[in-house]
């Protein structure tokens, strides 16, 4: 993934920014899984477009959902502010969030207005701004209480009223995980309870798109959090067959040695019957030519009883 904004539009990143790059590459479709799970319920009823381009320039919009009936309700606590038109831009917990990134958005808002083609084809009351991140940006939501009006409207939900655009600042850290299962997830700092009531939640998937999407997320927090997941194998926790292959890689490599083993073990063991067979023959040919002895030791006995009594040696 690029950067949300490059280097004074010339396309070209400076040096300092490539550990943003880094990091936002490994978060970034995590976070988009994790929001299209969120809104689950709803995904009929809207549409994706991932690092969407605001123009001819490298400048993208992290998540763009476009709401495909503006009637229709979002039923997430997250997504009941939305209109037709929402930008989501969301920051890892390596990205700084302060308030030139807050306007560094807005502008998103205003770009994504005006570069549409047609004038007002996208109406200003038709979009709105989503910020998310897992820490709360304590300075920033302080600065804005003094300008405009913050209203939490929810745990880790805060909405910024009088703006030109609607909008709020979701923190993860406090969502309820009961309701919010995927976004909280999106962290380094995972307790074991989370990553097995994740694990339950994955497992209750059906449906192989979401199931795909999950699976992004689960990648990524278990290698950010593999301690806690360890715990999870190693205590011996039952898993479905699905969770083991996602979270143990190396298990389809270790299947291939089993079946490997097992195959050796058939070959043994059909030898060792064959072997015992033969055993058995053999053994079968012993106590024939040991009953022949014995006959062969009783008949020299008679003909030397027989022999002693031609002699007179009775």
């Amino acid at each position: 993934m690029v950067c949300s904004v490059d280097h004074e539009g010339t396309g070209l990143l400076p040096s300092d920014n490539k550990l943003e790059i880094e990091n936002r590459t490994q978060w970034h479709p995590a976070f988009c899984a994790s929001m299209e799970l969120e809104l689950a319920e709803n995904k009929k009823d809207l549409t994706y477009d991932r690092e969407h381009n605001l123009s001819s320039e490298p400048l993208r919009i992290d998540l763009l959902i476009i709401k495909k009936n503006s009637d229709e309700v979002i039923r997430n606590e997250i997504g009941t502010f939305f209109l037709g038109h929402n930008i989501v831009e969301y920051k890892s917990p390596d990205d700084k969030v302060n308030i030139d990134t807050f306007y560094k958005v807005l502008s998103y808002a205003c770009l994504y207005k005006s570069d549409t083609g047609a004038v007002d084809e996208i109406l200003d009351t038709d979009i709105t701004i989503s910020l998310i991140r897992e820490q709360k940006p304590e300075k920033l939501l302080g600065q804005l209480d003094k300008k405009y009006k913050v209203i939490q409207k929810g745990r880790g939900i805060y909405h910024i009223e009088g703006m030109l655009f609607p909008m709020q600042i979701v923190v993860t850290k406090q969502l309820d995980e009961r309701l919010h299962i995927w976004l909280k997830a999106l962290t380094r700092s995972m307790d074991l309870v989370q990553a097995e009531k994740l694990l339950e939640s994955y497992d209750k998937l059906y449906d192989d798109e979401d199931r795909a999407k999950a699976k992004a997320v689960v990648n990524l927090v278990s290698d950010l959090n593999n301690g806690v997941f360890e715990q999870i194998i190693s205590g011996g926790k039952s898993m479905s067959e699905a969770l083991k292959e996602m979270i143990l890689p190396e298990l389809g490599e270790l299947k291939i040695i089993i079946a490997n083993k097992d195959a050796e073990l058939e070959e043994n063991r059909a030898e060792l019957e064959e072997n015992r067979a033969e055993l058995e023959e053999n053994r079968a040919e012993l106590e024939e030519n040991r009953a022949e002895l014995a006959q062969k030791n009783m008949e020299i006995a008679e003909l030397k009883r027989m022999l002693a009594e031609a002699r007179g040696e009775s």
